[in-house]
């Protein structure tokens, strides 16, 4: 459900023509209620278009769903990695 909610807000730059996949780890803390209150780039994938498209998704992500009881007090920190791939 995390991953989707991320992913569908992803715009993966079409400017960047790598031979590799980039990848970009993101920790994501939600509260309680599911709010969004902080997202920080974990791992850089060397790319700052790359990293700047993970962070303006995440921006965009302010609220999913609760956290289930037992998981974290008031809040949990997720990682979660993007990868911008292309088909060669």
């Amino acid at each position: 459900m995390l991953q989707d909610r991320f992913h569908s807000e992803w715009v993966q730059p079409t400017s960047v023509m790598h031979s590799a996949n980039l990848t970009v780890l993101l920790r994501i803390r939600i509260q309680k209620d599911g709010r969004i209150s902080e997202y920080s780039i974990v791992k850089s994938s060397g790319n700052e278009v790359v990293d700047d498209s993970v962070t303006a998704a995440a921006a965009r992500v302010k609220q999913v769903d609760a956290l289930p009881p037992g998981l974290g007090d008031d809040y949990y920190d997720v990682n979660h990695n993007f990868v911008l791939s292309y088909d060669h």
